[in-house]
């Protein structure tokens, strides 16, 4: 009898335990679904550099990356995230890639709701894109940026004037999960027996910065998405959902030599509509010049 009884105690141990554990798991999953994905929040960097010089010192930028519309992301997110952007009072505005869900259904409301809402973001130097491996399957996705104001930036450059007669050039590279990376054609200013200028390229995935590091460019601020950072992030881990054009690159932030490299987190979500210490976020970078 004594025997039955302790057997019954751990049969309802054991009963317990499981339930608590499917509990946790539900809320997990509930969490990464529903509460994981929303919530933006801005993360802010200082990029300091001996390249730069004391005309640039202040000069704010604003990545931001994947925003993948009609993903996990609604026109109220979209709205927020203008907003935020504009309170922030950027001198220069970057887009790398991935503007809507490519298994989205998009309608001509969708296209002129994102043209007004991307033109209203505002800039005092200028705003940039580039091309997202999705971007690609987006017929639409030219014509939004350009309406917009963006420049799109396609193994192309330009010069970035500010304040003074000082400048600083911004490289645009297409993803090279879908086209042919020309770097030549990029660093067509480039001239090694000159003066060097601070060099910004905007990249979408990991695989393309493999480029860079191949090259004998000498490059100060690289800015990225694609990875989402894993979208779902361990602590001391990292994230766990990480495709192949991610390469190596799917973490906030790396730094090689005089390099830096920031990968954002993005908006929305791809494959896997979820997140977990990984909210959906943009990117401020605070130029410095360091002597």
């Amino acid at each position: 009898m004594e025997k039955k009884e302790k057997e019954k105690k751990k049969g309802g141990k054991l009963l317990s335990i499981f339930l608590l554990l499917v509990v946790i798991v539900v809320t997990i999953f509930l969490y990464a679904k529903y509460t994981g994905i929303k919530g933006l929040i801005v993360k802010e960097y200082r990029v300091k550099s001996e390249i730069l010089t004391n005309n640039f010192s202040g000069l704010k930028i604003i990545h931001f990356s994947d925003l993948l519309y009609k993903s996990t992301v609604d026109k109220e997110d979209v709205k927020n995230l203008i907003k935020r952007i504009n309170e922030l009072k950027p001198d220069i505005v970057v887009f790398t890639g991935d503007l809507i869900n490519k298994n989205a259904k998009i309608n001509n409301e969708d296209i002129e709701f994102l043209e007004e809402e991307l033109e209203s973001i505002s800039a005092k130097v200028g705003k940039y894109a580039i091309y997202g491996d999705e971007d690609y399957s987006i017929e639409s996705y030219k014509t939004i940026m350009e309406k917009s104001k963006f420049k799109i930036l396609n193994n192309s450059y330009d010069e970035i004037f500010y304040k003074n007669n000082e400048s600083m050039f911004i490289i645009g590279l297409p993803s090279s999960l879908k086209e042919e990376i020309k770097l030549e054609d990029a660093f067509n200013f480039y001239k090694e027996d000159e003066k060097r200028k601070f060099i910004i390229v905007l990249v979408h995935d990991g695989k393309t910065i493999r480029f860079l590091d191949e090259s004998t460019y000498e490059v100060d601020l690289v800015l990225g998405g694609h990875s989402l950072n894993g979208s779902i992030v361990i602590p001391y881990y990292g994230g766990i959902f990480i495709d192949d054009g991610a390469y190596k690159y799917y973490q906030e932030h790396y730094s090689k030599g005089i390099t830096d490299i920031y990968i954002s987190s993005g908006i929305g979500t791809n494959k896997y509509p979820y997140r977990i210490f990984n909210k959906p976020s943009f990117n401020l970078y605070r130029l410095k010049a360091q002597s």
